[in-house]
């Protein structure tokens, strides 16, 4: 039978202290551990960068209605 989780491949990343925190505290904020949290910080990550390449825009809706760009580097 094959294993239906996906492979795991082990990485080490240095991040800068700031970066580990935010990634911390938006993990905990969630629920999540801090795999889970870079996992989707990856996943919104490469959306977002889709989304622009192929001409679309990133708008966030705030909370008086009004739409802002979110320009991406």
């Amino acid at each position: 039978m094959a294993d239906s989780m996906p492979d795991v491949v082990r990485v080490t990343a240095n991040l800068p202290g700031p970066a580990v925190e935010q990634l911390r505290t938006n993990a905990a904020l969630k629920g999540d551990n801090l795999t889970q949290g870079l996992k989707a910080a990856i996943s919104t990550k490469l959306f977002l960068d889709e989304a622009v390449r192929t001409g679309g825009k990133v708008l966030v809706k705030q909370s008086d209605g009004s739409l802002v760009e979110v320009v991406l580097p």
